[in-house]
């Protein structure tokens, strides 16, 4: 039988789609770095790999400044210094990168109990049992963002998506510092006007082939039939085809793997001003009932309170107490926040930009555990 007359067939699963997938990409973060370090680079075009005094070796990563000279990584330093003659090149240093990035996947690491870092710069979290749809999963990319400026100062893309793939494909378009969200009734229209080579997999090589058949964008592969792109490209571009009409491609083996919960947190980010302590109590207290009704769901007891707040210029506090035994109590976590909070009564409330509850040092309880509560019954 040949590829022209096999059947193709499509599965129900590849229909549906049940998880909602946060891909975090740290803008050039190399070059991102050694600007903070040294702000006289901002607005420069600048690489960081090669000899600053031969002009030998090879580009690590650029700024976007540098991009626009068409300068990429894996480029050799001296043909950069051609595209570009103001370049500056920066030798870099391996080690503050790696401190960095461990400080930022902590943040990550934060935000979701099933996470994969696939890279200094990079992670994907899980939200399918942290949030409810997809605008409670931007809200918490809004806080992962202001989280990681806030502590270093650096930018991310973040793309929301059913899979991971997608997720990916959405922070690429979109950047520096961008925020996309994919929906699954939105994938073959947000893909539709993506260049082909927007697709993970397809480089120069394959993009030549799909440009020799009139094909430029997803837009232009997803009109075809499927019975075509199977008799041309096989099995490979019969799953591109798939992605760009909204199918879910992903495997189930492909996902990621859980780990135990360490904390459940929640955080409110204030995109209007609040005059009163009164209104912003209203969200703290929203964010304590989430928490406690997630350990409850999660049969889950704490011992650990921590108070989060964050003022307009990014400056950020924590704050945490732990208690006598393990608890349950919403009651007992309100308290503590109260306690934790005096501290910054004097502080206008028109001033917060963000405030967040975690409970922490948790476990499952068992029958033969008691909380503060029942032990005093």
């Amino acid at each position: 039988m040949t590829l022209a007359n096999q059947v193709v067939y499509f599965s129900e699963k590849e229909q549906v789609f049940d998880s909602i997938i946060l891909y975090m990409d740290l803008d050039a973060f190399f070059a991102s770095v050694e600007i903070r370090e040294n702000p006289q680079l901002e607005g420069k075009p600048m690489i960081v790999g090669g000899n600053p005094n031969t002009k030998q070796g090879v580009v690590s990563t650029c700024n976007y400044e540098a991009r626009k000279y068409g300068i990429h990584s894996g480029m050799p330093a001296s043909q950069a210094a051609r595209l570009c003659p103001e370049l500056v090149m920066v030798r870099g240093s391996h080690k503050l990168y790696s401190k960095v990035s461990e400080n930022i996947m902590s943040i990550v690491n934060h935000y979701s109990p099933i996470m994969k870092v696939a890279g200094n710069d990079e992670a994907y979290l899980d939200l399918t049992d942290v949030v409810s749809d997809y605008e409670e999963a931007k809200r918490l990319a809004v806080e992962l963002k202001d989280d990681i400026y806030a502590c270093e100062k650096l930018t991310c893309s973040i793309g929301i998506a059913p899979t991971k793939i997608l997720a990916k494909i959405a922070s690429d378009s979109d950047k520096p510092d961008g925020l996309v969200v994919v929906k699954p009734l939105e994938i073959t229209e947000f893909l539709a006007p993506q260049k082909i080579t927007i697709i993970p997999g397809i480089g120069k090589k394959s993009a030549e082939i799909y440009k020799k058949n009139n094909i430029f964008t997803c837009g232009d592969l997803a009109k075809l039939s499927h019975q075509l792109i199977h008799q041309k490209w096989g099995k490979y571009g019969l799953k591109t085809w798939k992605l760009v009409n909204g199918y879910n491609t992903e495997k189930t083996e492909e996902k990621f793997t859980s780990r135990e919960r360490k904390s459940i947190s929640e955080e409110r980010t204030f995109f209007n001003k609040y005059s009163s302590w009164t209104d912003i109590w209203i969200r703290i207290d929203s964010a304590i009932k989430t928490i406690v009704e997630t350990a409850k769901d999660k049969n889950m007891s704490f011992r650990t309170v921590t108070l989060k707040i964050r003022f307009q210029d990014f400056e950020t506090f924590t704050r945490s107490h732990s208690l006598p035994c393990f608890e349950t109590s919403e009651k007992q976590v309100r308290e503590v926040v109260k306690i934790l909070l005096e501290e910054f009564k004097n502080k206008p409330a028109n001033e917060i930009r963000l405030v967040g509850v975690k409970i922490s040092n948790i476990r499952k309880i068992t029958d033969n555990q008691k909380t503060l509560a029942q032990f005093f019954k």
